[in-house]
């Protein structure tokens, strides 16, 4: 039997990127110590919305093949990772911003 010819296994193929960017979301909230409940839910929020509107791009950029395996990795490792990778981006435009300014 086929995955997509149950109806689970049709959900978890159109859904497959979301629900990957958010166990990679949950996952990353085990290396962030001493969050809130506020602060643990905006963490994977960020995780599970950055992984889901950027891992197409993600995919296209780097040349990788564009199957749900290689999206959904990326979308896994997206939500793990924003949460670091936000902080360095910010850091990154402000410098740029500064040097623009000064």
């Amino acid at each position: 039997m086929e995955p997509t010819s149950t109806a689970a296994g049709a959900l978890l193929a159109k859904y497959s990127v979301a629900i990957a960017g958010f166990a990679g979301a949950i996952l990353s909230l085990s290396f962030l110590r001493g969050l809130t409940r506020k602060q643990a839910g905006a963490a994977v929020m960020t995780g599970f919305l950055s992984s889901i509107f950027t891992t197409q791009l993600v995919v296209a950029y780097f040349g990788l093949p564009n199957d749900a395996e290689s999206k959904n990795g990326v979308a896994f490792l997206i939500g793990l990772l924003a949460m670091n990778i936000i902080p360095a981006v910010k850091a990154a435009a402000e410098r740029i911003l500064a040097t623009k300014g000064a």
